[in-house]
């Protein structure tokens, strides 16, 4: 991992900032512990089954790290059989597979990038080691391979959309990113590019949110660390909606390299280890997403999760009116309409029909509503 040799500005926890939209939003930007030594060098975060999912970029074993937020320590170590850490950058996961990116490419020399696919399911085991298959892949428009420190062609985000993934480049001459589209099954592929977006700065990582539909990306410039949010766009057309990019200021380390959403307004970022500061763990809450309505129980409201071919509801003083089963693109998978006996008692929920993988929990009362995400292991 290459970067920048710049100062470090004032720390700011509450900023005001102003988008490129011109409007002028507040958000508050956490640190909340530093990491394990073991992955000072965290490139890529997920947030499943209650345990955030890191790795360390090139020069480290083919393994992923699981951190207990609570604890903040780290609670299991997953090595990915016969594979090589060349230069891991990031990870998404969709319904069936956890993705790896090992898309790093400072000099934009590689002949080698790829994106290996783990099957949920099988991760979701606990064992200690876990096969993966690889999608290869080029860009389409690239044609030379001279080694440069001044290349588009570096990448450190990856998203999952729909059925196709999505790498944002991180682009060295002209602090721009690059959009490429990418097909989930394995096999050997040029990567298609869909769009080009002016972030002035250095991308290094990369999120889809389903509950707002939108996306964010963060990153660093010459002086500090930005987040990028896109929205209001149609299908892959991430580049003809909405944009706006937000700085901030932080004590430390402000090489920014992984986001993660918790909830339709606060996302988990990891900072990497450098000569300014060690890596640590943020939570960056953002307040031009419309959230939620918050005031439930907070004892959980779904349990076992994962889950099986069941799930049990809670029962809540506040009766429950709807329940609506999403897949992490928003289509509406299953609803269900409690009485209000099994509001206050609690219910079982069949899943049988529900394939294994990632979904969203939509509970719904007169008032308020509550988003979950759900594992499901037949």
């Amino acid at each position: 991992m290459r970067f920048l040799k710049i100062r470090l500005l004032l720390v700011t926890t509450l900023m005001c900032v102003t988008a490129l939209s011109g409007l002028c939003q507040e958000f508050s930007v956490e640190s909340l512990f530093f990491l394990p030594d073991q992955t000072k060098e965290s490139s890529g975060l997920i947030f499943l089954n209650d345990r955030l999912i890191t790795h360390n970029d090139s020069g480290d074993e083919p393994k992923l790290y699981e951190l207990d937020p609570e604890s903040e320590q780290l609670s299991r170590e997953v090595s990915i059989e016969q594979v090589r850490n060349r230069d891991w950058e990031d990870l998404c996961i969709d319904q069936e597979f956890l993705y790896i990116a090992d898309i790093g490419n400072n000099q934009g020399d590689r002949k080698d990038l790829k994106i290996y696919r783990v099957r949920l399911s099988e991760y979701l085991l606990g064992n200690n080691s876990v096969a993966a298959d690889s999608i290869l892949f080029s860009y389409e428009d690239q044609t030379s391979f001279i080694s440069t420190p001044l290349s588009n062609f570096d990448a450190e985000a990856l998203i999952s959309y729909g059925d196709s993934l999505y790498i944002f480049t991180k682009n060295w001459a002209d602090l721009h990113t690059n959009i490429y589209s990418i097909p989930k099954a394995p096999g050997d592929y040029q990567a298609n590019k869909v769009g080009r977006i002016n972030t002035e700065g250095l991308i290094t990582g990369g999120v889809y949110n389903p509950n707002t539909d939108e996306i964010m990306l963060v990153g660093y410039d010459f002086q500090r660390a930005f987040l990028t949010r896109l929205w209001n766009f149609e299908d892959e057309k991430f580049d003809q909606g909405e944009m706006a990019r937000y700085p901030f200021d932080i004590q430390g380390s402000f090489q920014m390299e992984a986001i993660e959403i918790i909830d339709d307004t606060d996302y988990y970022v990891t900072s990497e280890s450098n000569d300014f500061g060690e890596a640590r763990l943020w939570r960056i809450h953002t307040e031009f997403v419309v959230g939620l309505e918050e005031g439930f129980d907070q004892s959980p409201l779904i349990y076992p999760n994962p889950a099986g071919r069941s799930i049990h509801f809670r029962g809540s003083q506040e009766p429950i009116q709807a329940i609506t089963l999403y897949n992490l693109m928003g289509s509406q998978l299953q609803y269900w309409k409690p009485d209000p006996q099994q509001s206050k008692q609690g219910f079982t929920m069949d899943l049988i029909n529900i394939p294994e993988g990632v979904y969203l929990v939509r509970i719904s009362t007169r008032q308020k509503e509550l988003q979950q995400r759900l594992i499901v292991v037949q």
